[in-house]
């Protein structure tokens, strides 16, 4: 098949999907607005560049770009991720069939922000061959929000490579007291970083033997630090910058604990691959995380914005060694039963070409 995803070319999601396709033999082209920061073999980038470095500016001589190179290349499949960018461009491209993948903040989030892009997010959901969205969750919110047949919507959560992303024999660290508290969700406002740093003085004054690794980049990265300082915690903290995708399963295993404070997510990669690993993970209760984490089952839930709470629960499970244990090995279960990528991709692949077929008979 000849596929082209109109989708971010810097995001780990959209790399893993096209890698995906290459390693099936198909051909695949991504169009997107920015370079990745790797290119990926076998891939084809067409990168829409900025005109007048204005997102709103720039969307309709990026659009007719679109236009004239999708209709030229003759894709297969067109699939579009992320509604509220890629997908207002598929949606007016006149070209099938056509996919469009919710990621989450694109039906969670951004659709509020105004009548227009409501509009906008509903009309370009209606306008596809399918959609699939990442969580139970943002499913339900499409069909029912957005008035999106419920037959043209598919549960597609990202998955995890479980080649990568398994169990470890044991800890790679020095200071086999210190028990680890993982965390690396970006640092934007919407994962809410601010509240880890903020439990942090109340879970080592009661326990000082706890450290926390904090991975990450963004535009709090200066105030999250300056906060760590004024509440006179550093020497339980370290920041960890960006690394390599591949390196993450090695962070992972060297933690007890993760932790994501997110204020609206869809299905965390994130969050899954620590659950691949076999830890035991704190939450908080948004979206389709509950889709996921079982509280008391397989992980900790607690409500957003809460320190305290998310305190009480780092001290509960650093104090429990057992149900650290009981909780990190029936969150393995959970993805071995239904978050495998290989298994997820399978499905789409299979998906791919009963929609091409469909396309053709017509």
């Amino acid at each position: 098949m000849r596929i082209c995803l109109i989708a971010d070319a810097t995001s780990i999601h959209t790399l893993r999907w096209a890698e995906y396709f290459v390693n099936q033999g198909d051909e695949v082209h991504i169009v997107t607005y920015e370079p990745p920061k790797n290119e990926l073999e076998g891939v084809k980038f067409h990168i829409i560049r900025s005109i007048f470095n204005n997102l709103y500016l720039d969307f309709f001589p990026r659009h007719l770009r679109m236009y004239l190179l999708i209709h030229k290349m003759k894709p297969d499949i067109l699939h579009a991720h992320f509604i509220s960018k890629f997908g207002f461009h598929a949606a007016f491209l006149g070209y099938r069939p056509l996919i469009m993948s919710a990621w989450g903040g694109d039906i969670l989030v951004v659709p509020y922000w105004s009548k227009l892009l409501w509009y906008l997010t509903g009309i370009s959901l209606r306008r596809t061959d399918m959609v699939y969205g990442v969580s139970k969750d943002i499913c339900e919110k499409i069909v029912t929000n957005f008035r999106v047949s419920s037959s043209r919507v598919k549960l597609v959560p990202f998955g995890v490579d479980t080649k990568l992303f398994h169990p470890a024999a044991e800890k790679n660290i020095v200071g086999s007291n210190d028990l680890v508290v993982f965390s690396n969700r970006t640092f934007l406002e919407i994962y809410n970083i601010e509240t880890l740093v903020n439990s942090i003085p109340l879970v080592v004054e009661k326990n000082p033997n706890i450290k926390f690794v904090i991975k990450g980049t963004g535009p709090l990265e200066d105030s999250l630090k300056s906060l760590v300082l004024e509440l006179g915690v550093s020497q339980y903290v370290t920041f960890i910058g960006w690394v390599e995708y591949k390196e993450m399963a090695g962070l992972l295993h060297n933690c007890d604990i993760y932790v994501s404070t997110a204020l609206s997510d869809g299905t965390p990669v994130s969050v899954l691959e620590a659950m691949a690993c076999a830890k035991p993970c704190i939450v908080t209760d948004v979206g389709g995380v509950s889709e996921w984490i079982d509280d008391g089952l397989n992980g900790c839930l607690f409500t957003p914005r809460n320190p305290q709470e998310l305190a009480q629960k780092i001290l509960e499970l650093a104090a429990n060694s057992i149900k650290r244990d009981k909780f990190g090995k029936n969150a393995l279960k959970v993805i071995e039963e239904r978050g495998d990528w290989q298994r997820i991709m399978t499905d789409v692949r299979t998906q791919y070409k009963e929609l091409v077929r469909g396309h053709e008979i017509h």
